[in-house]
């Protein structure tokens, strides 16, 4: 499926849009990485039902991901 991804550096910035084919839909609250050294987090989705030529629109926004990781892991295990 297609899913029109919209992603943000900044809470009240510019929104950067891409395209991507996915198996899924990510769902609020998972984290992206489409760039080897930034991570976002899904904060909306939205699932679409008219004719379009995509399946669903993600919002996401950057994070610290070695914060996120340090936090849930207690060490960072990925990037940096």
């Amino acid at each position: 499926m297609k899913i029109r991804t919209q992603y943000r550096e900044q809470h009240s910035g510019p929104w950067t849009t891409s395209v991507v084919e996915a198996t899924q839909i990510p769902a609020v609250g998972e984290f992206l990485a489409p760039a080897p050294i930034k991570v976002f987090r899904v904060v909306l989705v939205l699932h679409v039902l008219f004719d379009a030529d995509y399946d669903a629109e993600v919002f996401a926004e950057l994070i610290d991901f070695e914060d996120v990781q340090a936090k849930a892991l207690g060490e960072v295990v990925w990037g940096g």
